[in-house]
């Protein structure tokens, strides 16, 4: 059971990961979004994945947000029916910023839980 266990974490740290570095477009959510997302949905709610290397893939993740002030700007594309990113600099009309300050945050005391206990 235990490699078995190992083997799907494993698996969990390779596709957040693969999100964190994979090249985006933009006309999808930031990769440290996606990767944020993941991360809290499948590593936060279990307690037995407590590795070293989940917690360097969250510092990497939080690291990234926040050279964004954890933020996202999405612009509506007049005619289209979805948004792209861009850049707090060049936000005009039509935008609206993302906050991801609570995904963060949830990562961050994963990461303060898993420093206590180890």
């Amino acid at each position: 059971m235990y490699d078995t266990q190992g083997d799907i974490q494993l698996y969990i740290e390779k596709k957040i990961k693969g999100l964190l570095e994979d090249p985006m477009n933009e006309y999808q959510d930031p990769n440290w979004v996606q990767a944020a997302t993941l991360f809290k949905h499948v590593v936060v709610p279990c307690e037995n994945y407590r590795y070293e290397s989940l917690y360097a893939l969250a510092k990497d993740i939080t690291t990234e947000s926040e050279l964004h002030n954890n933020k996202v700007v999405y612009q509506t594309i007049s005619g289209m029916y979805n948004q792209k990113v861009i850049d707090l600099n060049d936000a005009i009309e039509d935008c609206e910023v993302f906050k991801y300050d609570s995904l963060i945050d949830t990562i961050k005391k994963w990461m303060m839980d898993y420093k206590n206990q180890y």
